[in-house]
């Protein structure tokens, strides 16, 4: 088994698999909102950091931009991320 990540030994990965394997589907589902939710309070935070005078409308657009394909924002958002600058 190669690890999914360059800082993972294969031993701590097979662990990792292990002991979710030993979780409720429900708290696994539980686990991957909660990461979810984390990741996209780090990404909005760095945004904010980055962007300090921008507004609440510019921070969510550019987390749109930030993730998903510009092809996916322009379908869904209508917006180009990259002629607005994002």
């Amino acid at each position: 088994m190669k690890p999914l990540s360059p800082d993972t030994s294969v031993e701590a990965q097979q662990m990792q698999y292990k002991l979710m394997s030993q979780l409720s589907p429900s708290r696994r589902l539980a686990l991957a909102f909660e990461l979810t939710r984390f990741t996209r309070s780090l990404i909005i935070s760095d945004l904010r950091h980055r962007y300090p005078q921008a507004s609440s409308e510019e921070i969510r657009r550019r987390f749109i931009a930030r993730v998903l394909s510009r092809e996916d924002v322009i379908r869904a958002f209508g917006f180009d991320p990259i002629k607005e600058g994002y």
